[in-house]
């Protein structure tokens, strides 16, 4: 039997920590291409995957939302990878694609494409980059993504499509 997110963290609130790793084991994935694409570092991603899944267990009882996990989930893995960019003096923001990512018959043009993007994504502001992200690589809408960043969600709305106008004036 399949459990909702908001069944799951009720479980877990209650000290299940098997439903905790199911309601986990469903973002896993998103969360650390998201890490992925902040850190632009495989190893460093999984430690804010890792680093993250800890902190919110810990605090699992303090979500009242049950239906905002995902938001609360992206939101302290933001913070933590900023943390990490942070301690290591890491300066710029960008990202990378996954090395999971099928690899392109043409391996020059995907190093040219991913040029490209990074430098697509380094003209937006930290804000816009990190809109853009959440919402192409962590595949979360916009009221999770005004949840994670402290937006409303037309206020997400609006700056994800300015932004994502200028990755199109850019890349073109």
């Amino acid at each position: 039997m399949e459990y909702t997110a908001a069944a799951l963290l009720k479980q877990a609130k209650d000290g299940n920590a098997s439903a905790f790793s199911a309601l986990y084991a469903r973002y896993a994935e998103e969360a650390y291409r998201y890490a992925r694409a902040i850190l632009k570092d495989a190893h460093a991603a999984e430690d804010a995957v890792q680093e993250t899944c800890i902190k919110v267990y810990q605090n699992v009882r303090n979500i009242r939302n049950p239906d905002a996990f995902k938001a609360y989930f992206f939101k302290t893995l933001s913070n933590t990878a900023k943390t990490m960019l942070r301690r290591s003096a890491l300066c710029a923001v960008g990202t990378e694609l996954s090395e999971d990512c099928p690899a392109s018959e043409n391996t020059a043009q995907t190093a040219e494409l991913r040029t490209d993007l990074a430098a697509a994504l380094d003209t937006l502001s930290e804000e816009e980059r990190q809109i853009v992200l959440l919402s192409a690589v962590a595949g979360l809408c916009s009221k999770e993504i005004a949840d994670a960043v402290g937006m409303t969600a037309g206020a997400v709305r609006s700056k994800l499509s300015r932004s994502l106008q200028k990755l199109r004036t850019y890349l073109s």
